[in-house]
């Protein structure tokens, strides 16, 4: 059913000390984390979600009579690669509409960040559709609280994992799952329209901490 989720006020820090676990030490700022406004909505789309990264994935296959395998591998590039963040669409706004499915992370009135979930109960799944946090307040904790508030809301509707799917181009956002407990479990050539790899990643809510320490 969906609903209207009360907000949260999160403490966050650098992201030398975000982990799996949220810890009390060296916090630098507060963010509150909530369900959007339709003001807060439009200025998802202002949230500068530039990427820019100094390494991609590769996938190594080795084709064999009986076995296919691979291998994914982090290459470093020649030179810094900046890509912009995908277009939106409408999903922001179906998700306003069904009140449900959609969090801002905001400091001073400001949108710093967002992340959107879509449930599917049948497969007992949470997909992270778009986690964005602004430029400017990367690395400070902001994307790790909105993915833990997005997960609570996955378990409180029974699910059992949260996956996301993420260009192998983009490795700050595979470094950001890896560091926040998901693995990879597969990858697929054909999953976008452009041509790019995809790298499908998973993580259980069994051991997801309920609340953030």
């Amino acid at each position: 059913m969906p609903h209207t989720d009360g907000g949260d006020t999160v403490s966050c820090r650098p992201a030398a000390a975000v982990g799996r676990t949220f810890q009390t030490d060296v916090w630098l700022l507060m963010v509150y984390i909530r369900f959007p406004t339709l003001q807060d909505v439009n200025a998802c789309f202002q949230v500068d979600g530039l990427i820019e990264t100094d390494y991609v994935w590769q996938v190594q296959r080795t084709i064999e009579p009986a076995r296919v395998s691979f291998t994914l591998q982090r290459v470093r590039l020649p030179r810094t690669m900046r890509l912009p963040y995908p277009p939106l669409g409408d999903s922001l706004i179906r998700r306003y509409e069904e009140r449900d499915g959609l969090w801002v992370a905001v400091d001073g009135g400001q949108v710093v960040g967002f992340v959107e979930m879509v449930w599917d109960a049948g497969d007992g799944v949470a997909w992270l559709h778009h986690l964005v946090v602004d430029r400017e307040r990367r690395r400070q904790g902001v994307g790790s609280a909105l993915l833990w508030r997005a997960a609570q809301a996955a378990r409180e509707r029974g699910l059992n994992r949260v996956l996301a799917v993420v260009n192998v181009k983009n490795d700050p956002a595979i470094q950001f799952l890896q560091n926040n407990g998901f693995t990879c479990v597969g990858y697929n050539e054909a999953h976008f329209s452009h041509g790019d790899i995809a790298m499908y990643m998973a993580r259980s809510l069994a051991r997801w901490p309920k609340a953030i320490r």
